[in-house]
């Protein structure tokens, strides 16, 4: 078996590996030469930096490893086309996320913004903060990082509702709908949280027509990817007052334009796409590499396969 590492491991995760598969040939570069000559002979590729046009040369190549749960940016016609497995990192990221999410809510509902800004001032304000409890909060994409949402809102008092492709009784939503219903759980919600992957089906998912069925009080998050917005129509809505905030994390250019409006907008929070960093990541993406490798050497079916179909 031979397995090629472009993703940045560290000695002690490549020994931990060594130490799995002993048999196996282990080639750690990050060099695009060297990871185009290795690539037709590799079984196993953990890193999202390989060159896909080289697929087709590629026989024996049963998975790719990849550090994250998002794989938009990988789906390639060539990728779609070979039989080879994409291993994804989701299930990983669900407790990080859903605390990302939170400093998102509770910041804008206690209008802490306001308070920093006085704080550097040397200013004595007053403001009205909102409760979280009693709110209804709608997620639009319940897989594991939904559910985690999910169970901390249901810890703050607030109604659960969400959407998914196949719908199912969840014990932290109140409701779980499909996906169909998106236009009826927007007028309900006081925050509506995005973490849908990114597909042709859910980008631009949220648009002019979709932030005029929101509360003018309501507030978006968005932790999935920033597509999933029709960027230009939300920067209308928080300027016309159609939405109160945003708290986002994910943009349709990253890093963000300097000279995007929404900087510098007191009812918005931006953050550069962290709310799925935290400490020991790679250790957890290890363990899911390290359990494929002892499947596929047993023949059994691997874990965290993406439907390169569906797109997630």
């Amino acid at each position: 078996m031979k397995i090629l590492i472009t993703h940045r491991a560290s000695e002690q995760h490549i020994a931990t590996i060594r130490a799995a598969v002993p048999q196996a040939e282990i080639v750690v570069t990050h060099d695009e030469a060297e990871i185009a000559a290795h690539m037709p002979t590799a079984n196993v590729i953990w890193g999202s930096n390989f060159s896909a046009e080289l697929l087709p040369q590629c026989p024996h190549l049963a998975f790719i490893q990849v550090s994250s749960a998002g794989v938009d940016r990988l789906l390639s016609p060539e990728l779609l086309a070979h039989p080879v497995q994409l291993i994804n990192a989701r299930g990983i990221h669900g407790t990080t996320i859903a605390e990302h999410v939170f400093l998102l809510m509770l910041a804008l509902a206690r209008q802490f913004p306001a308070m920093q800004q006085a704080q550097q001032k040397h200013e004595w304000i007053r403001v009205s903060p909102q409760l979280l409890a009693n709110k209804t909060i709608g997620i639009i994409g319940y897989g594991s990082i939904g559910q985690a949402i999910g169970q901390r809102a249901k810890a703050f008092g607030m109604r659960v509702l969400a959407l998914r492709r196949n719908p199912e009784p969840d014990q932290w939503a109140d409701e779980v709908w499909g996906n169909d219903k998106l236009h009826q759980l927007l007028p309900l919600c006081d925050y509506v949280v995005l973490a849908t992957p990114l597909t042709p089906e859910t980008r631009h998912l949220i648009g002019a027509p979709e932030l005029a069925l929101c509360k003018p009080t309501s507030i978006l998050i968005n932790i999935a990817r920033g597509p999933v917005v029709d960027e230009p129509a939300l920067i209308a809505a928080l300027q016309n007052g159609t939405i109160a905030g945003a708290g986002l994390d994910v943009f349709c250019q990253e890093p963000l334009d300097p000279a995007s409006p929404l900087w510098d907008m007191p009812n918005v929070i931006v953050t550069p796409h962290m709310a799925g960093h935290m400490p020991n990541y790679d250790d957890n993406v290890l363990d899911i590499f390290l359990e494929n490798l002892r499947r596929y050497q047993a023949h059994q079916p691997l874990i965290n396969v993406v439907d390169k179909q569906a797109g997630y």
